[in-house]
C-alpha cells in the first residue's frame, strides 16, 4: 500500500515538472519571437507611414507619401476643378458684358420739346450701337420714334460716347426715361434716370429758344 502512495506521488512530481517545463518554454519561445518581430515592423513603419487609417480614408504609401481613398481624392478634384471653371467663367463675363451708366440726362434734369440734346454715357466696353426708346415713366410704355425724336437703331460715332436726340415736337410734357435694350446688337437692359420733358414757354423769340435749349442741356 505504501508503496503505491510513493508511486503515485512520482508520477505527480514528474508530471507536474513536465507542464511546468512546457509552459516555460512556450514563455520563452514567444519572447523570442517578439524580440525578432520588433526590429522588422519598425522598419516597415518608417517606410509606409500612415497619417490616419482606413476609417478616415488614408492609405499608406511607398517613400512616406500618404494618400486619400478614391472617393475623397475624386470629391476634391471635382471641387477644385469646379471652382476654376467658375473663376474663369466670372471673369469672362466681366470682360465682356458691357455696363452702361448714363451722364446725361440725370435725375431731375428738364429738358425741352424742339431742343437738341446730346445723351452721354460712360461705358465698360467701346460702343458701335445702341438701341433705345423713350418711355413715358407714368404708363411705363415706349413713345415711337416718330414721336420722340429717339431713333430706335443709332450708330455711335467712334470713340464717341454720346448720341444726338432732337425732341420731338409731338411729345406730351411729363417724366420720361431712355432705355437701352441692345448695345453692340448683344440684348442689354440699361436705362437713365426719370427726367422731365416741358413745353417751350409761349411768346419767346428764337434767341431766347436757343438759350433755354443751351441752358437745359446741362
Amino acid at each position: 500500500m505504501k508503496s503505491w502512495k510513493r508511486i503515485t506521488l512520482v508520477l505527480f512530481g514528474l508530471i507536474g515538472g513536465t507542464m511546468l517545463f512546457g509552459y516555460w518554454s512556450f514563455n520563452q519561445f514567444d519572447i523570442a519571437l517578439d524580440n525578432i518581430s520588433a526590429p522588422y515592423f519598425a522598419n516597415i513603419h518608417s517606410a509606409y507611414p500612415v497619417r490616419g487609417n482606413a476609417s478616415n480614408g488614408v492609405y499608406p504609401l511607398k517613400d512616406g507619401l500618404a494618400s486619400t481613398s478614391y472617393g475623397e481624392l475624386t470629391t476634391s478634384t471635382d471641387s477644385e476643378l469646379a471652382s476654376t471653371s467658375l473663376e474663369t467663367s466670372e471673369e469672362l463675363a466681366t470682360s465682356t458684358d458691357p455696363k452702361l451708366s448714363f451722364t446725361f440726362p440725370q435725375k431731375g434734369d428738364g429738358i425741352y420739346i424742339g431742343c437738341t440734346y446730346q445723351i452721354s454715357w460712360q461705358s465698360s466696353t467701346t460702343i458701335n450701337s445702341l438701341e433705345t426708346a423713350l418711355i413715358d415713366a407714368g404708363a411705363r410704355e415706349a413713345i415711337g420714334p416718330k414721336t420722340s425724336g429717339l431713333a430706335k437703331e443709332n450708330t455711335i460715332e467712334k470713340e464717341s460716347q454720346n448720341l444726338n436726340w432732337k425732341v420731338g415736337f409731338s411729345v406730351w410734357p411729363g417724366a420720361y426715361y431712355i432705355k437701352v435694350s441692345k448695345i453692340n446688337g448683344v440684348e442689354a437692359e440699361f436705362r437713365s434716370k426719370v427726367f422731365e420733358i416741358n413745353k417751350m414757354p409761349k411768346g419767346i423769340d428764337e434767341e431766347e429758344k436757343i438759350n433755354i435749349c443751351r441752358e437745359s442741356s446741362g
